[in-house]
């Protein structure tokens, strides 16, 4: 079954396969980032129907949506060119401190050991990590790479959190970090 409706604002149905394609990705994505990748799922869309290839002939071929997403996720995980300056991977790590600490975000929050690294106290619903369960979230932000969490523990599982390195970026980098804090996406450390 195709998920493209014909009678569904196309828009949204790109929407809808590009959220349907992050959930079978280990990463966490921004809603900026899911927007830019329908945008351009859209526009392939438009592209094949000039060609005569209306939306839902992708389907049996090649995933557009998967595609889409993965393209424009790489502008935010691949190293940038070129890398990011100490001074701004401090402000970011600042920027993200100030938002995870918010009254809208609300957690509590402690400089990490690295200057790009910020720990996120686990609360009651967080998933278990570390050895005991019981180990904090650890959120960073690299000069030559993008976002990612994991536990705060030895050989703890990263993701990646697919993000613009912005103060905007660093904001919805938050508003993930609160939801996995607070178990609302489950477990996204699990294989």
């Amino acid at each position: 079954m195709s998920i493209i409706d014909t009678d569904t604002d196309p828009s949204a149905v790109a929407h809808a396969a590009v959220e349907k394609a992050a959930t079978g990705l280990r990463a966490l994505y921004a809603p900026s980032v899911l927007d830019e990748a329908a945008a351009l799922l859209s526009d392939l869309w438009a592209v094949g129907e000039r060609h005569g290839v209306p939306p839902k002939a992708w389907d049996w071929t090649v995933s557009l949506a998967s595609g889409a997403l993965e393209v424009i996720a790489s502008r935010y995980t691949r190293t940038p060119g070129p890398e990011r300056t100490g001074d701004q991977v401090t402000a970011l790590s600042r920027d993200l401190l100030e938002a995870l600490a918010s009254a809208e975000i609300g957690l509590t929050v402690l400089p990490g050991t690295r200057k790009h690294m910020t720990i996120v106290e686990r609360r009651p619903e967080t998933p278990r990590g570390g050895y005991h369960g019981d180990a904090n979230l650890i959120v960073g932000i690299y000069s030559n790479g993008g976002w990612d969490i994991s536990m705060n523990a030895d050989g703890a599982s990263v993701v990646s959190i697919v993000a613009p390195a912005t103060t905007a970026g660093a904001a919805e980098v938050a508003a993930l970090v609160r939801a996995v804090a607070r178990g609302e996406l489950g477990n996204p450390f699990r294989n």
